[in-house]
Order: structure tokens, then C-alpha cells, then sequence
């Protein structure tokens, strides 16, 4: 129905429609649940609140400002319970910055039925941050027995060929095609598969950091656009550690040598290279995979 519409906004953006199409399946399973909560309301509520009270005070004059420009009102201004709007889920400060009047009707329109403006405006949001234009989000790569786990850091870049020489390759054989410099990524660890990540993947990053999120986004891309599925083994047995459990990561970590420097529960560089070092010490792969795994054995010692 809508593919006229996309191709157009590919053209004018150098979006690909495949991406736009899939933030909009991931972020209101296409436009089918936009969110029913008042914005102004849960704005106001969030504000209240202390822990993110500037930010979320900023975003309800944002969402106040919105309703003075005319783009809609304040009925039909709702979304999520922490004030994502529309068929793409931007927050009002997004919305005034990118949000763009694709059908020319003198709004800017991400919440009504046509999602032609919000579809306009992900790719307007997406472009802003620097996307290049043919270049994937990332590649599935095949790595070589004995590849140095270390190297698998975003903060290592090498272009594909480099990368070719050291024994990561497409899983048909060869270098990955050039698109710029890259970096390897193993989201479930080294049990999982390995993805070789372009420039793209930090943009799509700015809509939402989680890793899982964006290669949720860069997939479905893929197989709207005919690829196939992941093809490497993943570990599905896994699962997210809790809040309490990264919490005893941590600590156990640190108090056995391995210093997070932080009991934060959150698993970022410092815990990681923490993880890493721990593994190293116990001869196995260090991907620096926080999986509950991982814990058991820290339990266990």
C-alpha cells in the first residue's frame, strides 16, 4: 500500500525504504498500536518525577509547543507511557527537530492514520545523523579458528579487507564488500554469530542504543528486502541478566580480582573488559559475553 510513498522518501532522503520500513514495524508494528496514553499527561507525570525530571520538563514544553504550532491537538496528541509519539515513536524534542510535512497538507502529521509524514520524518531523522546511502548495517562474517576475541570491540576498525587478511570473511567466502571501515560484533558471544558492523549501525543506534535493537531493525531490513535468516547457531538457550544479577556480576567480578569499577548493573566497556580479563584467566573465549553462564561460574568459585 505504501511502497509508492517509500520509494519516494528513499529518493529524496537516501534512506533505504527497507530500514524506514522496519523501524516502523518495530516501533508500532506498522502503525497497528501508536499508544493510547495522553502525552501531555505522562510528560507531566515523568516530570514530576525525579530521576529524569530536566529531561522529561524539556519534552513536555516540546509536546506543548507542538499543539501551538496547529500540528494536531491535544486529543490526538497521545503515544507511550513515556511520551513516544506516532507511527515512528518520536519524543517531541525529535519531533521538532526532524519531523517533516512529507503530503503537503501544512502539518506535520506522525499520529493520524496516513503515516506518510512519520515515515518522511524517520527517514529525515535517520539521514540528519549521517546515513550513507547503500551501505548495510552490518554483514553476517564467518571467523577463523583462533581469532583473537579481543579484536571484537566496536573501538576496532579495520576496512574489510583487513579484515579478509585476518581471516573474517562473508560466510561465502572472501572479503566482505568495502563499505567503509568496520568493526566486528558478537551480540550473544562467541557461541552466537558474528556480524561485521558499518557506520550505519551508530545511526540507527541514535533511535535507540541497545545492540539487540538495532540488528532487530537491520535484519528485518534484510528480509523485507529478500535475504535470508541468520545462519551461524545462537545460544537460545540465554537469557538477559536481571538487574540483581548483573549487580552479583559485578561484585563477584571485582571481588575476584577483576575490577568493573562501578556496581552500577550496567554492562558497559568497564565490565566488560572486567569479563574479558576474568576470562582470559580461566582459558576461555574472551568475548567478554555477560551471559548467565558466566555468573554460574563465578558462583561456583
Amino acid at each position: 500500500q505504501w511502497q509508492r510513498t517509500l520509494e519516494e522518501i528513499e529518493a529524496e532522503y537516501g534512506v533505504e525504504k527497507e530500514i524506514v520500513t522496519a523501524i516502523w514495524g518495530l516501533e508500532s508494528a506498522y502503525g497497528s498500536f501508536r499508544g493510547g496514553d495522553r502525552v501531555l499527561d505522562s510528560l507531566a507525570t515523568l516530570a514530576y518525577d525525579a530521576r529524569r525530571a530536566e529531561f522529561f520538563e524539556g519534552e513536555l514544553f516540546d509536546a506543548l509547543r507542538i499543539l501551538q504550532a496547529g500540528d494536531t491537538d491535544a486529543d490526538q496528541l497521545r503515544g507511550s507511557w513515556a511520551g513516544a509519539m506516532g507511527h515512528t515513536q518520536f519524543m517531541p524534542s525529535s519531533f521538532h527537530a526532524h519531523a517533516v510535512d512529507w503530503d503537503g497538507d501544512g502539518r506535520r502529521d506522525i499520529w493520524g492514520d496516513d503515516p506518510s509524514d512519520a515515515l518522511a520524518s524517520t527517514a529525515a531523522y535517520l539521514k540528519h545523523f549521517g546515513w550513507t546511502e547503500g551501505q548495510p548495517w552490518g554483514v553476517e562474517v564467518a571467523l577463523p579458528e583462533g581469532f583473537d576475541y579481543l579484536l571484537a570491540d566496536r573501538a576496532v576498525t579495520k576496512t574489510p579487507a583487513e579484515w579478509a587478511d585476518l581471516g573474517v570473511t562473508a560466510l561465502e567466502g572472501g572479503a566482505v564488500a568495502d563499505h567503509g571501515p568496520a568493526s566486528i560484533l558478537l551480540p550473544a558471544g562467541a557461541a552466537g554469530a558474528a556480524f561485521m558492523i558499518f557506520p550505519n549501525f551508530a545511526v540507527i543506534e541514535r533511535y535507540n542504543t541497545a545492540d539487540a535493537y538495532v540488528i532487530g531493525v537491520g535484519h528485518l531490513a534484510d528480509r523485507i528486502g529478500g535475504a535470508g535468516e541468520i545462519q551461524q547457531d545462537w545460544p537460545r538457550e540465554d537469557r538477559a541478566l536481571s538487574f540483581d544479577e548483573r549487580i552479583e556480576l559485578q561484585t563477584l567480578l571485582t571481588e575476584a580480582g577483576f575490577d568493573t569499577q562501578k556496581i552500577d548493573a550496567k554492562i558497559g566497556p568497564l565490565t566488560v573488559n572486567a569479563v574479558r580479563s576474568y576470562q582470559k584467566s580461566e582459558g576461555i573465549a574472551p568475548d567478554g559475553y555477560a551471559s548467565p553462564r558466566l555468573l554460574a561460574r563465578l558462583r561456583a568459585e
